[in-house]
């Protein structure tokens, strides 16, 4: 079984190796923290960990989008032009391609419309 360091170690260790950083030390999005997390059973005191590493490394994670009401207006915008055109619905990495927002931005969007309609 994996300790909590080595797990640690080895999700901050792809993260950091996994893309082309500019020298400005670029931040790391969220999705590229869950999408090296994976599957693998971490705990709120392993994300902090791995927040603080990679920050320590120069490389903060980056805040996900500050007006949900805005991105959600785009994204369905997008999804309206998108299906006219097509004839279908897109999925999330198209939303995300044609509206100029990150996949999290996208989610956090679909989240927060979600929440809206309960």
């Amino acid at each position: 079984m994996t300790t909590t360091l080595s797990l640690v170690s080895e999700i901050v260790g792809r993260l950091l190796t996994s893309r082309t950083f500019d020298p400005k030390r670029s931040p790391i999005t969220l999705d590229e923290v869950a999408e090296a997390i994976g599957a693998a059973p971490v705990t709120m005191p392993e994300i902090e960990a791995i927040f603080e590493a990679l920050e320590a490394a120069g490389h903060p994670v980056a805040a996900e989008p500050k007006s949900p009401p805005a991105a959600l207006a785009k994204v369905l915008s997008t999804v309206r032009s998108f299906s006219a055109i097509s004839g279908r619905r897109p999925s999330i990495p198209e939303i995300a391609q044609h509206s100029g927002l990150s996949l999290g931005e996208v989610r956090f969007a679909l989240l927060y419309a979600r929440v809206l309609t309960r």
